[in-house]
Order: C-alpha cells, then structure tokens, then sequence
C-alpha cells in the first residue's frame, strides 16, 4: 500500500479510511502544487479502477484551477485593502476654524477597495485645503490610480495654486501617466479668517453648503472636464460662508439611484442636513439612510463645519 501523505496518517483519518477505497490525486495549476484532493468509497461499495482515475484527475484539475484563482484573488484584496488605508487620512486632522468629519465604503465588502478619495491639507495662513475625487472602476489598478492622483494633489497643493490651476496641473500630470481611467475631482481652499473659499471641478458633483440658519444650497461650481482629458481649463468659484456654515463633498454613490436624477438627490440630502448637529453623527445617518440596504458604488463623504477664527488671530 502506498504511504499515506501526513494529512491523513494519522489515528483519526486511519479510523475513518479502513476498509474504504481511496484515491488520492494531486492538485497542480501554472506549475506549483497545492495540495492533493481525496476521493473515498466506503466499504460497501465497489473499490475505484483505473478507469476512475481519469475523471478523478479531470475534477482535480479544475478544483486545482479554481483554488489557485481564489488565492491570486485574495492576494489582490489583501494588498488592495493595504493600499487604501495607507492612502486614506484617519483620523480626521484638528485645524483652527475648521471641523473634519468623513466616511468612506467600498462598493464591495471583499476588495475592500475601490477609486475614491479625499483629503484634508492644512495650507499657510490658516487656510485648508479640501480635496474629493472618485476614479473610474474598482480593484487594485483603481487604486493605484488614486493613489498617484492623490499625492499630485498634494504636492501641487504646496505650491499654493489656485484650485482652477491646481486641477489644471492635476490634469496635465495625469497625461503623462500613460492611464486610460478618467477621474473627477473638487478642489476647495477655505480661509477661516476671512469666511472665503475658492472651488473648482473636474466633472465632479457640487458641494452642497448649509447655513447656520438651516438654508441650503448646491453650489453652482464651474464644471470642467475629468482629469485625464487633456488640454482643460478649470474655472473657480469663490464665495463668502457664515461661521457655523457646513459644507458637504460626497461622490456619486452616495445620492445615484435608479430613476432618480442625481441634482434632485443632492437638494433633498441638502434639506436633511442641519449646521448644528454633530458631524460624525450626520454622517452615520447619511450613510444608513442612503443606503440602508448596501451599495453597488463606493461611497465617500467629507464634511466641513466652516467655524473660522477671528482676524486678529495669529496667523502661520
């Protein structure tokens, strides 16, 4: 009798196996062994013959195609989910005249990873930089993507560029990236000592601004074209904000549904908000009420409370 592998030499697996027929087949895919697959027949029925050998390699075959599947797969997730939270800022950073409060959820609960994302840039003077953007497609080359767009941001941002110049760059970098996928972004510089900001889109859905008398608006910024496109100009809209103001960035998982036009969807999340409740709260209920039976698109929401700080603070 042929030695049984250490798997099954042992008391337990010998208990079960005696008397019984076995056939043990090796499972191979691209060259590398993973293991072996077990057919058994009890006792009572006929022992396997040569003949059953054939199917037996023919199911070994495919199970050893499927399993080598699932660990490229599960590779892929585990350094995509790696990735993305190596990219994404947590916790929400403390800046003077500015409260952060963000989610993000992938569209699926198995690569954990997705296009999206934000950002939060502390500027000279006080001010801030917000940043949203969301990448064509899922997975791990999604993910790179972003991740190459998020750190030009942040470079750029450094220079101190206007956000209609910053995109502008942005979307220069992104030609010489070689990439296919488009991506949309929104770019906004806050300055809590003067209640002033200055945004710009690159086909990106407007924010949506909340007064402290519970008014809301969604924010006619100039839309320009994707990153990616090519030769774009990006104009800016600036506009003065009461302190206490919230300001909501969100990609388009959050408000996209079936039948439901997406401007229609951002005016009646706009009425739900309100300036005064807590940030992390407001964005739970966002996140449940949207949504309360899953998602099929990565959702990413950033909020803002614009407090601002006097004028006569010091400024760095």
């Amino acid at each position: 009798m042929q030695q049984l592998p250490a798997e099954l030499d042992s008391p337990a697996a010998r208990l079960v196996l005696k008397g019984s027929s076995v056939l043990l087949v090796h499972l191979v895919a691209h060259g590398g062994a993973l293991g072996f697959l077990v057919f058994g027949r009890k006792p009572d029925r006929p022992a396997f013959v040569a003949a059953d050998l054939t199917a037996c390699e023919e199911v070994a075959e495919r199970a050893a195609v499927a399993l080598h599947n699932a660990r490229i797969h599960s590779d892929e997730a585990t350094a995509s989910a790696v990735l993305q939270r190596s990219l994404l800022p947590t916790p929400p950073p403390r800046l003077p005249g500015v409260e952060i409060a963000y989610r993000y959820h992938p569209s699926s609960h198995t690569t954990q990873v997705g296009g999206d994302w934000f950002d939060v840039i502390p500027l000279p003077g006080h001010r801030v930089g917000l940043v949203i953007g969301d990448v064509a497609g899922h997975g791990l080359h999604a993910a790179v993507v972003m991740g190459q767009l998020r750190t030009a941001v942040r470079t750029l941002a450094t220079l101190d560029l206007p956000p209609g110049r910053l995109l502008g760059q942005l979307d220069a970098f992104a030609q010489h990236l070689g990439h296919t996928q488009l991506a949309t972004c929104l770019y906004c510089v806050y300055d809590p000592t003067t209640g002033r900001s200055a945004l710009a889109s690159a086909g990106h859905l407007p924010p949506v601004l909340v007064g402290p008398d519970g008014s809301n608006d969604l924010l006619k910024v100039p839309v320009g074209a994707p990153i990616g496109v090519g030769s774009v100009t990006f104009d800016t809209l600036e506009l003065l904000t009461d302190p206490g103001s919230l300001l909501l960035l969100c990609t388009d998982g959050l408000v996209e549904t079936r039948g439901q036009d997406i401007e229609e969807a951002l005016h009646a999340l706009g009425r739900r908000l309100t300036a005064h409740s807590s940030l992390e709260d407001t964005c739970e209920a966002l996140m449940r009420r949207q949504h309360p039976e899953g998602h099929h698109d990565d959702i990413t929401v950033l909020m803002a409370r614009l407090n601002g700080i006097p004028c006569d603070s010091p400024r760095k």
